[in-house]
């Protein structure tokens, strides 16, 4: 089992505790892969800011 089907699944649970129902599973894992991916290149950012000021 990936990581992204396993964030998708808690990211589905949540939003189902807080009464949001009309998102698929399958919106979940756009969702997620979207997010994983927006947080890769903000690491990537990041990094390059810390060698930029060594």
């Amino acid at each position: 089992m990936s990581i992204q089907v396993i964030v998708a699944a808690l990211l589905e649970r949540e939003l189902a505790a807080r009464g949001v129902h009309s998102l698929k599973q399958s919106d979940c894992m756009e969702i997620v892969e979207s997010l994983l991916g927006r947080l890769k290149e903000l690491d990537q950012e990041l990094a390059a800011r810390d060698i930029e000021q060594s």
